[in-house]
């Protein structure tokens, strides 16, 4: 038996085909990125422009794959039952990492299962009123929304938009209707449709809108990030305007591999991603999508804890965290 084992690898030597030369080999054929959100939106649009990146820095070409649906599960499921071989890539996303999995038991362990690569696609939310309506400052919106209830839109129920919606309610003692308008940009048609009377949509929607036609109030975040100045100049955020009121929001996206797959193919995956935080790179995502360069599996792994810890206690308070 020795003398046979000797033998192999001493003809995988003479070829080549060590466990590790093979390895270094990789990819040897196209990659599939699965996006768990249909075409065209701006989760699809920037995991687009990530596999062009890697196609070109890896030499194959790396497949966009739309499977939209199903709580996000289905998508995600057909990465954790893929090989991981490096093979088979995900978009996560807060509904499949984070929103899902915290509010019912799903078939996967976002952490545990999964090898988070890097954050690009970002987003706070801001509130937004008609060009002509009666609101011309948050604090006028706040006396109006205490004495009437107000239809408020967001995109979908459990989504970040709505989270951020509570947690104002919650945090200025005022009373919504909510409006459920399936996307962000119909949440925002809906608004200057005459459909509610204020909406929740991502500081960057701005950019789709006349100039005039929609009113940002207030940034429904904590503190000032950079790309908040480039969407909205000068307008506040609710820590800044009533510090000590919480206003967090946690919205990125990025890249992540199946949990096991080999360090070499990760690290060559990590190298082939550097280009999406360049300058280069940045400046051709629409206007209308936040960036935000987090990269690293250590880095990509706390940001997504941070989402974690700031969704749970807001999802338990609606009584939507599963035990």
């Amino acid at each position: 038996m020795m003398n046979w084992m000797k033998t192999v690898v001493a003809g995988l030597a003479a070829l080549g085909l060590s466990a590790g030369a093979a390895l270094a080999e990789w990819p040897e054929k196209p990659i599939t990125y699965v996006v768990s959100f249909k075409a065209g939106g701006n989760a699809d649009i920037v995991a687009r422009m990530n596999a062009e990146v890697l196609s070109k820095e890896l030499g194959v070409p790396v497949n966009v794959v739309n499977k939209p649906g199903g709580a996000h599960i289905p998508a995600t499921m057909s990465v954790a039952e893929a090989p991981a071989d490096g093979y088979t890539v995900f978009n996560w996303s807060p509904p499949s990492f984070m929103i899902v999995p915290l509010t019912r038991e799903t078939p996967y362990k976002p952490l545990e299962d999964f090898v988070p690569l890097y954050a690009g696609i970002s987003a706070s939310n801001a509130l937004y009123v008609r060009g002509d309506s009666p609101y011309t400052t948050f604090e006028e919106f706040l006396e109006g929304a205490k004495a009437n209830k107000l239809t408020i839109g967001v995109n979908n129920l459990g989504a970040p938009p709505n989270l951020s919606a509570v947690q104002l309610a919650s945090e200025f003692g005022l009373e919504f209707k909510t409006l459920a308008l399936k996307t962000v940009p119909a949440t925002m048609a809906g608004l200057i449709g005459g459909q509610v009377d204020v909406a929740v949509g991502q500081v960057a929607s701005i950019h789709a809108y006349n100039d005039g036609e929609v009113r940002p109030l207030i940034i429904l975040d904590n503190a000032r990030q950079g790309y908040m100045e480039k969407d909205l100049p000068g307008v506040r955020t609710v820590g800044e305007a009533f510090p000590g009121k919480e206003a967090g929001v946690w919205v990125h996206g990025g890249l992540a591999v199946k949990a096991g797959t080999p360090q070499e193919i990760i690290d060559k995956l990590l190298a082939a991603s550097l280009p999406m935080g360049e300058e280069a790179f940045i400046s051709r995502v629409p206007k209308s999508v936040g960036y935000n360069w987090v990269h690293g599996v250590d880095e990509t792994t706390a940001l997504i804890q941070s989402g974690i810890d700031l969704y749970s206690p807001i999802l338990d308070g609606l009584g939507l965290l599963k035990n």
